[in-house]
């Protein structure tokens, strides 16, 4: 399983870092907590994008 900062997953995206951070904090994107810093999965990011990028409420499992 390979992490991305929050700066790959933001280009990734094509979201400023900030703006991810906020949303992973609200849970609007999935993503983990590694020492501190925010962590996301591609695989994960891939998945929640099909499924029309729902909230943690809307979609609780892509967020486990």
């Amino acid at each position: 399983m390979a992490l991305m900062t929050t700066e790959e997953a933001g280009r990734f995206l094509k979201m400023h870092p900030v703006t991810l951070r906020n949303k992973a904090r609200a849970k609007q994107v999935p993503a983990v907590r590694v020492g501190g810093r925010w962590r996301f999965e591609e695989i994960v990011l891939r998945e929640w994008i099909a499924q029309g990028c729902p909230s943690q409420k809307q979609q609780p499992s892509l967020f486990d």
